[in-house]
């Protein structure tokens, strides 16, 4: 009776194990395939007896296991990789998370990250990171924020698909310098013997090197079976050797207290903000439950905001500290102030726009309405956007004037928060604002010829700090939208974001105030 029991129990086992590879659609006789690079060692490639090998081989297959997922591999060359993932020719693939595909795909959560060096002849030093890469000939495979940065930097870019090749040509002599992951360069230079090669980390925000695939399903599925093999090793296990900090740069004294301050002003602002919603809190148990939820995406998200300015802020400190006397041009010294001053004010006006929404939830800022020409304040706010849009991006106004008895101070902000959305996400065609009396108040509408928006990203737009979900990577986050919805609830009025059949994106919002002609 015991065995017949054992038995039914194993055979219940093995049908819930088969049945959770089927879940998600995937059979001995239909497995996933994963688009392998065949030459990206020593994360994947190939020998020459087509056995693949490499860190992410094994790791992968150790995922697998645990998911209970039948696979093989696809093998491709690497610029393919990308195409077959977007083209739905193979399920699954590892590479650096972007954020130009963020909406034509889905990325898992990180797996690691990966940070940046430059590689150079021993004889040609360029360890100075982008200080000295103006005028110089830098290759790099294809990553389009690098090459924004060494082109503001004024380097000449040389991209490149291979590159072991690429180390040889460096070591002859063909470039000045070559940018790629820390991982590569120390696994090239061993394996090809270039010993007159060296390389030196660069002050460039680490890439996530995450799972990538078009069906979110099986994404949700990797995502919660790695949070459980960092919990148990498994990723470290595997990846120990590559994973890696930022080096063992001394970074200045006041660097240090500099961040410790900002780090304290964002605690000191989150704590405003939980002592302003305890009383909902108490209000409604549930609601207790999902805040404590948010809380942590929210403190995750608000680091990553500090975190990339931050970067710049310290590598380009830590170079002016580094030059010895005479060795930095003044120009150069300059231009490094500059965009330190410059990643400090965006630190700045992050958390003020932290405090901004702090007091329109707390209800602590008053409204101040007076009468304004609407054609003249249209006007003024689309002369603002003309000088940031891309080259011939058109900005047109349509309405027929009249005046309204309104805060201008508050109709300003939230009317240009949504002329810099448009003008930030359209490269081309149009951005048309607006406005005009409709059922008792005034309706101000912003469309734009850009992008789009995704359709996950319609329900919670207004929240992008609370939802880990449709927070954008490697770009500091503002509270733009979040502030607007609470100075329109104040109003009385709706706001809300349309994706019109036509393509791009309206964003409009309705205040209840009296419009006369």
């Amino acid at each position: 009776m015991i065995q017949r029991f054992c038995h039914i129990l194993l055979l219940m086992l093995l049908l819930a194990t088969q049945a959770r590879g089927e879940n998600l659609g995937y059979t001995k006789d239909h497995p996933l395939l994963f688009g392998l690079d065949m030459d990206y060692a020593p994360m994947q490639s190939v020998d020459d007896k087509g056995k693949p090998h490499g860190f992410d081989v094994e790791f992968t297959e150790r995922l697998m296991e645990r998911l209970d997922i039948p696979f093989k591999y696809a093998p491709n060359t690497w610029e393919n990789i990308a195409d077959d993932v977007l083209n739905g020719h193979v399920d699954l693939a590892m590479m650096v998370y972007s954020p130009y595909r963020k909406d034509l795909t889905n990325f898992s959560r990180a797996v690691f990250r990966l940070y940046y060096q430059i590689v150079y002849r021993k004889d040609n030093i360029v360890n100075r990171g982008l200080r000295d890469v103006d005028g110089k000939t830098i290759a790099l495979m294809r990553s389009r924020p690098v090459e924004d940065t060494l082109s503001k930097a004024g380097a000449n870019i040389h991209v490149v698909k291979d590159l072991q090749r690429t180390f040889a040509e460096l070591s002859r002599g063909q470039y000045d310098a070559v940018i790629c992951f820390r991982y590569q360069a120390r696994h090239i230079i061993k394996q090809l013997q270039l010993d007159n090669l060296t390389a030196s980390d660069l002050a460039l925000t680490p890439r996530e090197y995450c799972y990538v695939s078009p069906n979110k399903e099986l994404i949700d599925a990797i995502n919660t079976e790695l949070d459980k093999m960092e919990e148990d090793g498994t990723i470290d296990d595997v990846y120990g050797n590559v994973k890696s900090s930022f080096g063992k740069r001394v970074i200045p004294m006041w660097v240090w207290f500099l961040i410790t301050g900002l780090v304290i002003a964002s605690l000191i602002v989150v704590v405003i903000l939980q002592r302003r919603s305890r009383k909902r809190i108490l209000k409604e148990m549930e609601r207790a439950q999902r805040s404590e939820k948010l809380k942590t995406v929210f403190l995750g998200n608000v680091s990553h905001a500090l975190r990339t300015p931050l970067n710049s802020i310290i590598g380009f400190s830590d170079v002016m500290r580094s030059a010895k006397e005479g060795e930095l041009a003044y120009e150069d010294q300059q231009k490094m102030l500059g965009l330190i001053n410059e990643n400090g004010q965006q630190l700045l006006y992050f958390i003020d726009e932290l405090l901004q929404l702090s007091n329109f939830e707390g209800n602590e800022l008053l409204f101040e309405r007076t009468e304004v020409d609407l054609a003249t304040a249209m006007e003024e706010m689309a002369a603002l956007t003309r000088q940031k849009v891309y080259p011939g991006v058109e900005v047109k106004v349509v309405g027929d004037g009249g005046r309204a008895v309104i805060d201008t101070k508050l109709m300003h902000l939230v009317t240009m928060h949504a002329l810099d959305n448009a003008a930030r996400h359209t490269l081309e065609g149009s951005i048309t604002l607006s406005y005009g009396p409709e059922r008792g108040g005034l309706r101000i509408d912003v469309k734009d010829t850009g992008t789009g928006l995704p359709e996950e990203l319609k329900e919670n737009i207004f929240t992008l700090l609370s939802d880990r979900n449709t927070f954008v990577q490697n770009q500091v986050p503002g509270l733009g939208l979040s502030i607007c919805k609470a100075i329109v609830m104040r109003s009385n009025g709706r706001i809300g974001i349309e994706s019109p059949p036509e393509g791009g994106t309206l964003l409009w919002h309705w205040i209840p105030v009296q419009v006369k002609k």
